[in-house]
């Protein structure tokens, strides 16, 4: 996809999330206007297939589209079993045992992932494309300092940099607020904090340097002043370093918080995309308004649900997975397909609700 700058800003319309958006990729990377030449990431009709001798196997991506271009921010938006994790793990190509890419693409800078041999594949884990996994303890190495796994990352993918591992990995741990990094580096992952260990997830994924940094659910777990803490030195890890950031949580307040662009994802699929403020002032599809009133409540309320739960993942959709859950079921959403529209101002949606419908 070809994308260019006129004088006064403006680029084509191009496919984000597989929903056609106008107004093309963000123009600016702090502030600086850019030129884009093309994504960093591609995903087309992306569908994945769980066949581990269950009868039915699991279908949890049942087309996803996405695309990130550089120093973008987007985020992904859903409750749990919607194919937030599995999204990323499949770029990275780390499906549990069964997985297989069964239909669509994933393509990294026009190659194609799922073409890449082993050598290839190795190159681009890390060094173009890094996780800061859901769970920091479980993805740190138990009997290795923090020293130790800093350093191996920082030397499988840097192999050319000048910079002693040693020196990145103090910069790195000062950058991320620890007061004490000398004592940390020597620390093995029990003797960290919550907090303290997703902050070293963080700097293991910042040490590869990589152009793509996915974050899977990276507040889980942690106390909402530490969370809110990782979030902020998430977004400038991604500002100093100039890098691209796929972020992806249940909770719609985080996501906002990072995300300058967000898509909404249900069973599998991508049925609202917009940007940030389009998003949050003017939800298009019953699913995202469901999300912003569970949000949106005052102390003194107790928690709210969507009713209803989760389509199984053994099911494949062809007609709209949310309306056995929505307020606004109307008769064609149980006859045919939800149509792609666009509500206006960038967004895109699958649903039969028009203009005006409530």
């Amino acid at each position: 996809m070809r994308s260019a700058l006129s004088d006064r800003g403006e680029v084509p319309s191009g496919w984000v999330f597989g929903l056609r958006w106008a107004g093309g990729p963000p123009r600016s990377i702090c502030g600086a206007r850019v030129l884009v030449a093309g994504p960093l990431l591609s995903v087309s009709g992306l569908e994945v297939v769980i066949d581990n001798g269950a009868d039915p196997p699991v279908i949890p991506l049942q087309g996803v589209d996405l695309e990130i271009f550089p120093g973008e921010t987007v985020g992904l938006v859903g409750e749990s079993g919607s194919g937030k994790s599995m999204t990323l793990r499949s770029v990275l190509r780390i499906l549990p045992p069964g997985g297989s890419v069964t239909g669509g693409g994933l393509s990294w800078r026009g190659r194609s992932i799922p073409d890449m041999g082993a050598e290839e594949l190795q190159a681009f884990r890390g060094a173009e494309a890094a996780m800061i996994y859901q769970n920091p303890a479980a993805a740190l190495d138990p009997v290795l300092t923090v020293r130790r796994q800093i350093a191996d990352a920082y030397r499988a993918n840097r192999p050319g940099a000048d910079s002693d591992p040693d020196r990145f990995a103090v910069s790195v741990l000062r950058e991320l607020e620890f007061g004490n990094p000398g004592e940390i580096l020597n620390r093995y992952p029990h003797q960290l904090s919550g907090g303290m260990a997703q902050r070293v997830n963080i700097a293991l994924a910042l040490a590869c340097g990589p152009a793509l940094l996915m974050a899977d659910e990276p507040t889980t777990g942690l106390d909402t002043t530490t969370g809110l803490r990782v979030l902020d030195l998430l977004e400038e890890q991604v500002r100093v370093n100039n890098a691209a950031l796929l972020f992806i949580s249940h909770d719609l307040r985080a996501v906002a918080r990072v995300a300058r662009r967000i898509g909404v994802m249900y069973a599998g699929r991508i049925v609202e995309a917009g940007t940030r403020e389009e998003l949050l002032s003017a939800p298009a599809h019953p699913y995202t308004r469901a999300l912003i009133e569970c949000m949106e409540l005052r102390s003194d309320q107790p928690p709210r649900s969507i009713p209803g739960a989760v389509p199984t993942m053994t099911e494949r959709h062809v007609l709209c997975a949310f309306r056995e859950r929505c307020r606004s079921r109307k008769e064609a959403c149980d006859a045919e397909a939800a149509p792609l529209r666009s509500p206006g101002g960038g967004r895109a949606v699958l649903c039969h609700l028009g203009d005006g419908d409530g």
